[in-house]
């Protein structure tokens, strides 16, 4: 015999697994830290990487400028310039990193909390009908 109410669990149990459930088992793998941190590290990686090329090609840019001034610079100077906003950019951009991989846990986290509280209630209902 069909149970409606199980049927209809059971269909959006499989929905959230086949959507948004599959990111949020693999995000919930991770304790909060780690999860986090390894996304920190990625995107500082990551940022380190854009703004060597970003450099690389504004030198490139002004490849004529630059060598004309290549004896004329303060090179300790102008490397603690670049240092200063490379340093003032990551910062920032960890910390966005952070706040929106807290927030992506924390949802995944409920979403979970919500799916395993959906099992239950399936499995008390199976429980029932035995």
């Amino acid at each position: 015999m069909i149970h409606e109410e199980r049927v209809i669990l059971m269909t959006k149990l499989q929905a959230y697994e086949d959507g948004g459930g599959k990111k949020d088992i693999g995000i919930a793998g991770y304790f909060r830290g780690d999860y986090i941190g390894s996304q920190i590290l990625k995107s500082v990686i990551c940022m380190t990487l854009a703004t060597a090329i970003l450099y690389g090609g504004y030198i490139f840019y002004n490849l004529e400028e630059f060598m004309k001034n290549l004896y004329q610079t303060d090179w300790i100077a102008y490397a603690g310039v670049l240092l200063k906003r490379y340093l003032v950019l990551v910062i920032v951009y960890a910390l966005i990193t952070y706040l929106v991989y807290a927030y992506r846990y924390t949802k995944a986290k409920k979403g979970l909390k919500k799916y395993y509280g959906g099992l239950k209630e399936l499995n008390a209902m199976y429980n029932e009908e035995s």
